[in-house]
């Protein structure tokens, strides 16, 4: 169990007398100026959902991803539709370890040589050009042809990653929807985004904690937590509670003192339902959250379907209680496809709050709050509740089955 996480000085007393706070916003230890520059936690997961659409992971055995020139003569790896894309440093790197390849030589060949005074030599050409592509090619050769690789790849013709198929991949939205969660949980203000630095691939900075969400809340000290996350693979999840006295105009932390970090690699299989655990506890016994908000979110990975209960009946059954629209195109079908999609390790409570607040994303704003209220509700079960839905679940009409989904197979 760790310490719940103390503040020792009071060097961040000035912020709170010459530059006011943001109190009103539910931040009191940050600074009016600085808040302005942080960005709220919803704000910063559909920012990343909108760069997502931009990639595409093309998961494929070697032989169909072959290496080439360009018109550029910029090395390219093609895939067999004929697309081509260009590794950017960290990609090329990846793919030189695989083929055997000195990271030096790749960089040497792909940059212009100059003195030592740093004057210029000479450009690269096509002849270095080739003489990179031979060598790689080389390398690639000996790779088993039907092993499977991720290639991470974007609409402007980039290669991000090239991954091996144990490189377990922990979502960036996921990690934030995850964290918002709880904190919708525990009702309360929205988190902000502070120091924040992140696109699709890559997430790091700080979550600032509203004074409503937690159990002391008239402490005199903030409450943060640092978090970084990639999913190519050039960092881990990290996650380090801290408090702090408070964040001056600049974005300056005055008397920050950490907690306990924890840390993910991404390799081998991931129990997400355990990593979410993880996570809320690290966070709820360094900086104490509203007790019974966090209670029901951390119960809800022990809420497990019972054997014999197929989750489309649970899904449909929540469609029927809940008035969604049936069919093929219809949000039961939706929200199916997305614990389909996102969800399917997580055959329990967890998931299907998680595949209902998703689906919700897809309408209007609305409709996405009524989804967020079904959640919610979905959220408070009691034991018994749990039980009477799977129990409905199981002796659900065939008939009902087929109008809520059409042909939708079952999840």
């Amino acid at each position: 169990m760790s310490d719940v996480i103390q503040g020792k000085t009071r060097q961040g007393d000035f912020v709170h007398s010459s530059q006011g706070t943001a109190g009103a916003q539910g931040f009191k230890c940050v600074s009016r100026l600085w808040y302005p520059k942080t960005t709220a936690l919803s704000d910063g997961i559909d920012q990343l959902l909108d760069d997502a659409r931009s990639r595409d992971d093309i998961l494929c055995p070697a032989k169909h991803m072959g290496m080439g020139l360009n018109d550029d003569n910029k090395f390219v790896l093609e895939y067999v539709d004929g697309r081509e894309f260009v590794p950017t440093t960290h990609a090329f790197k990846q793919l030189a370890t695989w083929c055997g390849v000195s990271h030096q030589f790749v960089k040497d060949m792909t940059n212009p040589v100059t003195s030592q005074g740093g004057k210029l030599k000479y450009e690269r050409d096509r002849k270095d050009a080739e003489t990179l592509l031979g060598v790689l090619r080389n390398g690639y050769r000996r790779l088993e042809a039907d092993k499977d690789f991720r290639f991470r790849t974007y609409n402007d013709g980039t290669l991000r990653a090239v991954l091996s198929d144990r490189y377990a991949i922990i979502d960036n939205a996921w990690y934030l929807e995850t964290l918002q969660e709880l904190f919708k949980e525990i009702g309360g203000d929205e988190p902000r985004l502070s120091h924040w630095k992140g696109d699709a691939d890559t997430i790091f900075g700080n979550v600032l904690i509203p004074d409503t969400c937690r159990a002391d809340q008239d402490s005199d000290y903030g409450g943060m937590i640092s978090i970084s996350n990639c999913e190519i693979g050039i960092r881990r999840l990290s996650q380090l509670p801290s408090v702090f006295r408070a964040i001056c105009m600049n974005g300056c932390i005055w008397d920050q003192e950490h907690g306990e970090k924890i840390s993910k690699v991404h390799r081998g299989e991931i129990d997400l339902n355990q990593l979410r655990y993880d996570i809320a506890c690290n966070l709820n016994e360094q900086i104490p959250l509203l007790g019974e908000g966090v209670e029901r979110f951390l119960a809800l990975r022990d809420k497990t379907l019972t054997k014999g209960v197929k989750l489309a009946n649970v899904f449909a059954v929540i469609a029927v209680e809940n008035k969604l629209s049936y069919g093929l195109e219809g949000q039961a079908a939706k929200v199916a496809g997305m614990f389909n999609d996102h969800e399917a390790g997580d055959r329990n409570l967890f998931g299907i709050v998680n595949a209902i607040t998703r689906a919700g994303q897809l309408y209007s704003p609305a409709e996405w709050v009524r989804f967020d209220g079904i959640a919610g509700n979905l959220m408070s079960m009691s034991d018994n509740s749990w039980e009477g839905l799977q129990a409905r679940a199981k002796a659900i009409d065939s008939k009902v089955f087929d109008k809520v989904y059409g042909r939708v197979t079952a999840a």
